[in-house]
């Protein structure tokens, strides 16, 4: 277990720069996830995309209060020219307008040591993109990942 290799999601769930935030925050709360790469249309890393940036970015949408907003549309009513226009301004926004373009990575060959220190010295930071010489997306590992592999080994 001294790899990344070893602990690592092979099967990537991932974004491009163009896919729609409202899109984006479904799948996180689909599958459960912190965060997602964003890649090129060559599996290339080119961000990271997670829900500390879905909240904290001055442009992005604060999500669950766009969950609350939509699920008293009626108070809305009274104007809705403001409503629309403000949803059309939240379902423009696409992953280019808030992601990270400069992701914390791990290599393919690190060792399981390197991801527990690049957990502990980037504290926001949930998954982390894993990848090869090209770039490309080989994996990611998240802390339930390093977690999990020191309590269940993986079969």
């Amino acid at each position: 277990m001294n790899s990344v290799k070893n602990i690592m999601i092979e099967e990537v769930v991932s974004v491009s720069l163009d896919t729609p935030l409202i899109e984006v925050a479904r799948i996180l709360a689909e599958h459960s996830f912190d965060g997602m790469p964003v890649v090129d249309k060559n599996n290339k890393l080119v961000g990271i995309l997670t829900e500390y940036d879905l909240i904290s970015k001055g442009s992005a949408v604060h999500l669950p209060t766009l969950q609350i907003v939509l699920q008293d549309v009626k108070v809305y009513n009274k104007d809705k020219a403001t409503f629309k226009e403000t949803f059309e301004e939240i379902a423009s926004l696409r992953v280019s307008d808030v992601m990270n373009s400069e992701p914390l990575t791990l290599d393919e060959d690190a060792t399981f040591e390197e991801a527990v220190i690049a957990f502990r010295d980037h504290h926001r930071v949930n998954p982390i993109p894993v990848i090869n010489k090209k770039r490309e997306v080989v994996g990611v590992v998240s802390r339930y990942d390093i977690l999990e592999s020191l309590y269940l080994p993986k079969t």
